[in-house]
């Protein structure tokens, strides 16, 4: 009987396929195919896959695989004769063991880097907390360093009567003018005070600097100072200070300051006739001066110049100055 394999190569290969187009129809590893093709069942876990295999690729290439599935079938006691092919092979290494044992080390270097990651974080949140403690005591309020500061009391010493009376001085009496007040007389008889009778006695000699005497209170005594005559030559003179006039100044002083680039035109206004100045100006211009009793100022922008009287600075309502 013609086998199996060389069925399933011939069917293929009249059907013009590859074993990769195989495979990729019946979803079946073309390595598989290859060992179903050559009758080799030694890679398979057990006959049971073999015999699914089968199945499938017969299907596939419309081969019947019924005759030769009773070969794949087993008896109730199970042998080791339908397994041989599993002690003519060696055996496969242990690759999950591999995996394994190369999974060790990149496992280890993980668990590693994770202290260091906790570290760097309480490192972190320590560094944090300090930095919000310091500006907490910064911005405290100074309120509640001067209420904790000790109050200073400083005693006031009480004036007593005995430190008052000492501090009193007696005053000295004023030398007398000696000269006679008749001789003011012939001057202006109405207007000649009424001399006083005192007794001729010599000028008191100039005073030396002798150190003052401090009297009690009980000793001292109040001075009685004398009146000094009136010459007519001062009354004359206070006469004509209360009848001439106070002296108001001829004009006054204007200084207009510009700010920023505007036109001004400024009228001049000195009691005989008024000059005018009309031109533009910016804030780099040195201050403008008038001199006159009132001027008359028309500007575009009112704030763009500054305008002081007599060195001060206009305020609103001022008589001698009308802005337009």
């Amino acid at each position: 009987m013609e086998g199996i394999g060389e069925k399933f190569r011939q069917a293929r290969m009249a059907r013009n396929l590859t074993i990769e187009e195989a495979a990729r129809m019946t979803k079946i590893r073309p390595s598989k195919l290859t060992e179903i093709e050559a009758e080799n069942f030694s890679h398979f876990p057990n006959l049971a896959y073999a015999k699914g295999f089968l199945l499938i690729y017969g299907k596939f290439l419309n081969v019947d695989v019924t005759p030769y599935l009773e070969a794949f079938d087993t008896s109730e006691t199970m042998t080791i004769d339908g397994y041989s092919y599993l002690q003519d092979n060696p055996a496969l290494k242990p690759r999950r063991a591999e995996i394994a044992r190369a999974r060790a080390p990149s496992n280890g270097k993980k668990s590693s880097l994770l202290p260091l990651v906790i570290g760097v974080i309480v490192i972190f949140a320590g560094f944090s907390l300090l930095r919000l403690l310091l500006d907490i005591k910064r911005i405290k309020p100074t309120t509640e360093r001067d209420a904790a500061a000790p109050t200073v009391v400083t005693a006031t010493p009480v004036s007593t009567p005995a430190a008052i009376a000492a501090g009193i001085v007696a005053p000295r009496a004023l030398p007398v003018d000696p000269t006679p007040a008749a001789s003011s007389a012939p001057a202006d008889p109405a207007m000649a005070p009424t001399p006083l009778p005192m007794n001729s006695a010599p000028p008191a000699p100039p005073p030396t600097a002798a150190p003052i005497a401090v009297a009690p209170e009980s000793q001292a005594e109040p001075e009685i100072r004398r009146a000094e005559p009136v010459h007519a030559e001062d009354l004359a003179k206070a006469q004509a200070a209360l009848a001439s006039p106070t002296p108001r100044p001829a004009a006054n002083r204007f200084d207009i300051r510009p700010l920023r680039k505007t036109y001004l035109r400024v009228t001049v206004d000195n009691g005989a006739g008024g000059k005018s100045m009309e031109r533009w100006i910016n804030g780099a211009e040195a201050p403008l001066q008038f001199s006159g009793k009132q001027i008359a100022v028309k500007v575009l922008d009112p704030s763009a110049v500054e305008i002081r009287k007599n060195g001060r600075i206009v305020g609103p309502g001022d008589a001698d100055v009308r802005i337009e």
